[in-house]
C-alpha cells in the first residue's frame, strides 16, 4: 500500500460540500452500501467495483470505524474484472462456428447466428477467466475539503470521480494545475 509506505503518485481533489457535512457515521453507512462484492465464479458477470479496507483489499466489510485515522478517512477503491484476451476469444470462436457448421450442415452461418454464438462462446471463457484485481487508495480529509486518490490514471481518476459521487452524493473537482498561463496571469495582476 502506497499511503503507508510513503511512495505517493496522486490527484488531488477538493469538495464542494462544507465539511461539516461530512462525519465518520455517515462515511461509515456509504461504504457499507458501496461496499466491494466478489464477482460470482458462476456469474456472467466481468466487472465488479466497490469500496474496500486500505489495509487489506480483502476486507470488505466496514463494521466500525477503522478507516477513520485522526483527522483523515482511509479507504480503497478496488476493481476486478475479468477480461479475455482477444486471441482466445477468436480462437474459440472459429472452433465452435466449425462445430456448429459440421452439426447443422451449413456452410455459412447467418449474421444472427454468428453473433448468438460469440455471446455464447463468450459466456463460456467468462466464467473460466479469473478476475483481475486492481487497488486504489483514497484519503479523505474532511476538515480541508480535500480528496487524496492514489493514482495518475485517467481512467482510474474518472472511474473514482463516478463512484465517489455515487456512494457519497458529493461532487469532487480537480484543481487546475499552476501551468505558464497561470503563472503569467498572476504576475500581470500581480502589475510586473
Amino acid at each position: 500500500m502506497a499511503l503507508f509506505s510513503g511512495q505517493l503518485s496522486y490527484v488531488r481533489y477538493t469538495t464542494e460540500d462544507p465539511a461539516e457535512k461530512i462525519l465518520n457515521e455517515f462515511v461509515l453507512e456509504r461504504l457499507q452500501a458501496n461496499a466491494f462484492q466478489d464477482l460470482d465464479v458462476l456469474s456472467l458477470k466481468d466487472r465488479s467495483l466497490g469500496w474496500v479496507s486500505a489495509e487489506n483489499m480483502a476486507i470488505a466489510a466496514f463494521d466500525d470505524l477503522h478507516f477513520a485515522k485522526g483527522p483523515y478517512l482511509v479507504f480503497a477503491l478496488r476493481i476486478d474484472e475479468r477480461r479475455i484476451p482477444p486471441l482466445a476469444m477468436k480462437a474459440a470462436y472459429l472452433r465452435e462456428e466449425i462445430s456448429h457448421q459440421k452439426a447443422t450442415g451449413q456452410e455459412r452461418l447467418s449474421r444472427r447466428d454468428k453473433d448468438r454464438l460469440k455471446e455464447q462462446v463468450r459466456q463460456n471463457l467468462i466464467k473460466k477467466t479469473l478476475p483481475v484485481p486492481a487497488l486504489y487508495e483514497v484519503c479523505w480529509i474532511p476538515s480541508k475539503r480535500t480528496v487524496l486518490f492514489l493514482s495518475t490514471s485517467r481512467k482510474a481518476n474518472d472511474e473514482f470521480i463516478l463512484f465517489f459521487y455515487r456512494s457519497f452524493d458529493i461532487r469532487l473537482t480537480r484543481p487546475e494545475p499552476a501551468g505558464p498561463a497561470a503563472v503569467e496571469q498572476r504576475l500581470v495582476s500581480a502589475g510586473r
